[in-house]
């Protein structure tokens, strides 16, 4: 299993919220994101093309781009 890591900003409209850095198997990506990802992806080329063009890994890779994410070893560290 791989895992990656990015950075949640603070929040600056909640003094209690810290900035952290979150990591998150692929699978709990794939868990909250692939939903919007996969619509978003059928709204924009068609569900046709997503279904025969498109993998998990495109899906892990998108989410990585927006959240500026890395990939880490080991999930503890």
């Amino acid at each position: 299993m791989r895992y990656y890591r990015y950075n949640e900003p603070r929040d600056p409209q909640n003094e209690d919220f810290r900035a952290e850095t979150v990591t998150l198997s692929e699978q709990e990506i794939l868990d909250y994101y692939w939903d919007y990802w996969y619509n978003a992806m059928c709204k924009k080329y068609s569900k046709e093309i997503v279904d025969q063009e498109y993998t998990q890994k495109d899906c892990i890779r998108d989410w990585k781009v927006v959240h500026w994410a890395w990939e880490v070893e080991d999930h503890q560290g």
